[in-house]
């Protein structure tokens, strides 16, 4: 028998080491896939968290979205589909329905949601007081998407964060710093 040569013993590892990659010449073969994540979910909970303790937190779920819409009008809820999202909800003060759409980015833990792009965030991104990229960690079982409020600290605009929070401008710096605090849940909160 012949002995195989040098290229045919590392081709079927080079092979496999190519497949794990993500186009990106890296090598995570942990990272999320979109089978994994791509989905219907609820919206349980959505909060801007000042980091100023004198300041409330403004409560988005409760104040900006109608959690019980017309027949006819889904649910507060995010879906996750091929590298898009659709974050869709009715508004509370006028029962328009409200679509905000972007692109997510999967991370080993994470589904990163990629809100706006540039230094003025969308009129939906602004109600929601929603940073530029919005990281939610990935839970399988029961499927979940959470941001604790532990992450990254951000900016939001005065008038934005008063007219969430039911209070008036008067005393506040022109930006609010805090933190986003979210729960959703596939199907359905529980």
């Amino acid at each position: 028998m012949r002995p195989w040569s040098p290229l045919a013993r590392v081709l079927p590892a080079a092979l496999l080491v190519l497949a794990a990659c993500d186009g990106g010449n890296s090598f995570d073969p942990d990272r999320l896939t979109a089978d994994q994540v791509d989905g219907l979910y609820e919206i349980c909970d959505l909060r801007f968290v000042p980091t100023q303790a004198a300041f409330p937190t403004a409560d988005l779920r409760q104040g900006v979205m109608n959690l019980n819409p017309p027949a006819t009008r889904p649910r507060p809820s995010l879906s996750l589909s091929n590298g898009s999202f659709d974050l869709t909800y009715t508004r509370k003060s006028d029962n328009f329905l409200q679509q905000l759409r972007a692109t997510y980015s999967l991370a080993p833990e994470d589904v990163v949601l990629r809100v706006y792009t540039g230094e003025t965030p969308s009129a939906l991104a602004a109600e929601l007081l929603l940073p530029q990229s919005v990281p939610l960690r990935f839970a399988d079982s029961p499927r979940r998407l959470t941001a604790g409020g532990n992450g990254f600290v951000y900016t939001v605009r005065r008038a934005d964060y008063a007219r969430a929070a039911g209070i008036t401008e008067n005393g506040l710096s022109e930006r609010i710093e805090g933190r986003l605090v979210a729960s959703l849940a596939s199907p359905a909160c529980s």
